[in-house]
Protein backbone atom coordinates (compact mmCIF):
# COMPACT_ATOMS: atom_id res chain seq x y z
CA UNK A 1 0.00 0.00 0.00
CA UNK A 2 1.13 3.57 -0.98
CA UNK A 3 0.67 6.82 1.04
CA UNK A 4 -1.48 7.14 -2.03
CA UNK A 5 -3.55 4.69 -1.63
CA UNK A 6 -3.63 5.12 2.27
CA UNK A 7 -5.24 8.89 1.66
CA UNK A 8 -7.37 7.91 -1.22
CA UNK A 9 -9.00 5.55 1.19
CA UNK A 10 -8.97 7.46 4.20
CA UNK A 11 -11.01 10.17 2.22
CA UNK A 12 -13.28 7.64 0.55
CA UNK A 13 -13.78 5.96 4.16
CA UNK A 14 -14.76 9.31 6.19
CA UNK A 15 -17.13 10.28 3.45
CA UNK A 16 -19.18 6.94 2.81
CA UNK A 17 -19.21 6.49 6.89
CA UNK A 18 -20.37 10.26 7.93
CA UNK A 19 -22.71 10.01 4.76
CA UNK A 20 -24.15 6.44 5.01
CA UNK A 21 -24.21 5.97 8.95
CA UNK A 22 -24.74 9.82 10.12
CA UNK A 23 -26.64 10.95 7.33
CA UNK A 24 -24.04 13.70 6.78
CA UNK A 25 -22.46 15.63 3.90
CA UNK A 26 -19.31 17.71 4.17
CA UNK A 27 -17.00 19.36 1.98
CA UNK A 28 -13.21 17.95 1.74
CA UNK A 29 -11.15 21.15 3.63
CA UNK A 30 -7.22 21.94 4.29
CA UNK A 31 -8.02 20.66 8.57
CA UNK A 32 -8.57 22.52 11.71
CA UNK A 33 -5.74 23.89 13.99
CA UNK A 34 -4.94 21.75 16.73
CA UNK A 35 -5.98 24.16 19.04
CA UNK A 36 -9.48 23.98 17.52
CA UNK A 37 -9.74 20.05 18.26
CA UNK A 38 -11.73 19.87 21.19
CA UNK A 39 -12.46 16.46 20.98
CA UNK A 40 -9.53 13.50 20.07
CA UNK A 41 -10.34 10.01 19.52
CA UNK A 42 -7.49 7.70 19.40
CA UNK A 43 -7.10 3.99 18.54
CA UNK A 44 -4.35 1.53 17.37
CA UNK A 45 -4.06 -1.47 15.73
CA UNK A 46 -2.53 -4.86 15.28
CA UNK A 47 -2.03 -6.41 11.88
CA UNK A 48 -0.16 -6.06 8.71
CA UNK A 49 0.80 -2.93 9.19
CA UNK A 50 0.27 -2.51 12.87
CA UNK A 51 -0.37 1.58 13.11
CA UNK A 52 -2.69 4.20 14.92
CA UNK A 53 -5.71 6.20 13.82
CA UNK A 54 -6.45 9.66 15.48
CA UNK A 55 -10.08 11.55 14.64
CA UNK A 56 -9.83 15.43 15.91
CA UNK A 57 -12.96 17.05 16.24
CA UNK A 58 -14.24 21.07 16.67
CA UNK A 59 -16.46 20.99 19.48
CA UNK A 60 -19.32 22.12 17.63
CA UNK A 61 -18.60 19.15 15.10
CA UNK A 62 -18.50 16.34 17.84
CA UNK A 63 -21.99 17.75 19.54
CA UNK A 64 -23.50 18.13 16.12
CA UNK A 65 -22.85 14.49 14.77
CA UNK A 66 -23.35 12.90 18.35
CA UNK A 67 -26.76 14.80 18.26
CA UNK A 68 -27.57 13.60 14.55
CA UNK A 69 -26.74 10.14 15.70
CA UNK A 70 -28.33 10.10 18.78
CA UNK A 71 -31.39 12.27 17.42
CA UNK A 72 -31.22 14.24 20.59
CA UNK A 73 -30.79 17.60 20.87
CA UNK A 74 -27.43 19.11 21.15
CA UNK A 75 -28.15 21.23 24.41
CA UNK A 76 -28.71 18.14 26.09
CA UNK A 77 -26.16 16.05 25.41
CA UNK A 78 -23.77 15.36 27.99
CA UNK A 79 -19.93 15.29 27.28
CA UNK A 80 -19.47 11.40 27.95
CA UNK A 81 -22.38 10.37 25.30
CA UNK A 82 -20.41 13.20 22.79
CA UNK A 83 -17.07 11.54 23.58
CA UNK A 84 -18.53 7.82 22.93
CA UNK A 85 -20.08 9.20 18.94
CA UNK A 86 -16.59 10.13 18.50
CA UNK A 87 -14.61 7.07 19.25
CA UNK A 88 -17.85 5.14 17.40
CA UNK A 89 -17.29 7.21 14.50
CA UNK A 90 -13.53 6.66 14.62
CA UNK A 91 -13.69 3.08 15.00
CA UNK A 92 -15.98 3.14 11.49
CA UNK A 93 -13.84 5.38 9.48
CA UNK A 94 -10.47 2.80 10.72
CA UNK A 95 -12.34 -0.55 10.06
CA UNK A 96 -13.29 0.92 6.76
CA UNK A 97 -9.92 2.30 5.81
CA UNK A 98 -8.55 -0.46 6.60
CA UNK A 99 -10.83 -3.14 4.76
CA UNK A 100 -9.92 -0.78 1.54
CA UNK A 101 -6.11 -0.87 1.89
CA UNK A 102 -5.52 -4.55 3.24
CA UNK A 103 -8.61 -6.66 3.10
CA UNK A 104 -6.57 -10.25 2.97
CA UNK A 105 -5.42 -8.71 6.31
CA UNK A 106 -6.78 -9.36 9.62
CA UNK A 107 -6.50 -6.65 12.18
CA UNK A 108 -6.95 -6.31 15.80
CA UNK A 109 -8.40 -2.97 16.70
CA UNK A 110 -7.93 -1.07 19.99
CA UNK A 111 -10.96 0.24 21.74
CA UNK A 112 -10.90 4.01 20.51
CA UNK A 113 -10.70 6.31 23.21
CA UNK A 114 -10.56 10.32 24.05
CA UNK A 115 -7.10 12.29 24.90
CA UNK A 116 -6.12 15.12 25.14
CA UNK A 117 -5.24 17.25 21.84
CA UNK A 118 -1.95 18.24 22.79
CA UNK A 119 -0.83 14.18 23.64
CA UNK A 120 0.42 12.76 20.13
CA UNK A 121 1.00 8.70 21.13
CA UNK A 122 3.72 6.86 19.14
CA UNK A 123 3.11 4.54 16.62
CA UNK A 124 4.17 0.83 18.36
CA UNK A 125 7.75 -0.30 16.69
CA UNK A 126 7.99 3.44 15.13
CA UNK A 127 11.79 3.55 16.15
CA UNK A 128 12.60 0.39 13.74
CA UNK A 129 10.44 1.50 10.39
CA UNK A 130 9.44 5.17 9.84
CA UNK A 131 5.50 5.23 8.90
CA UNK A 132 3.13 5.83 6.24
CA UNK A 133 0.70 8.66 7.10
CA UNK A 134 -2.83 9.96 5.35
CA UNK A 135 -4.62 13.26 6.88
CA UNK A 136 -8.13 14.21 5.41
CA UNK A 137 -10.18 17.15 6.88
CA UNK A 138 -13.82 17.38 5.87
CA UNK A 139 -16.19 20.50 7.51
CA UNK A 140 -19.78 19.71 8.34
CA UNK A 141 -22.29 22.28 9.13
CA UNK A 142 -20.97 22.10 12.70
CA UNK A 143 -17.36 22.30 12.43
CA UNK A 144 -14.65 20.56 10.97
CA UNK A 145 -13.09 16.56 11.45
CA UNK A 146 -9.96 15.62 10.85
CA UNK A 147 -8.49 12.10 10.37
CA UNK A 148 -5.35 11.11 10.25
CA UNK A 149 -4.05 7.30 9.80
CA UNK A 150 -0.63 5.72 10.84
CA UNK A 151 0.98 2.64 9.13
CA UNK A 152 4.32 1.37 9.81
CA UNK A 153 5.90 0.81 6.48
CA UNK A 154 6.50 -2.33 5.52
CA UNK A 155 10.50 -4.18 6.34
CA UNK A 156 12.89 -4.82 3.21
CA UNK A 157 12.95 -8.31 2.62
CA UNK A 158 16.38 -9.18 2.32
CA UNK A 159 16.85 -11.31 -0.71
CA UNK A 160 18.99 -14.39 -0.79
CA UNK A 161 21.83 -14.74 -3.67
CA UNK A 162 22.28 -17.98 -5.48
CA UNK A 163 25.30 -18.88 -7.13
CA UNK A 164 25.00 -21.09 -10.26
Amino acid sequence: MTEKQLAEALRTSMTDVLEKMFFIRGVDTAGVPPSAAERLAEMTFEGDPPGRFTLRATGPAARSIAADFLGAEESELPDREVDDVVCELANMICGSVLSRVESGTIFHLASPRIVEPHIQPQLPNAARRPPRVATHAIEISGGVLVASIQTESPECQQIEEYAY
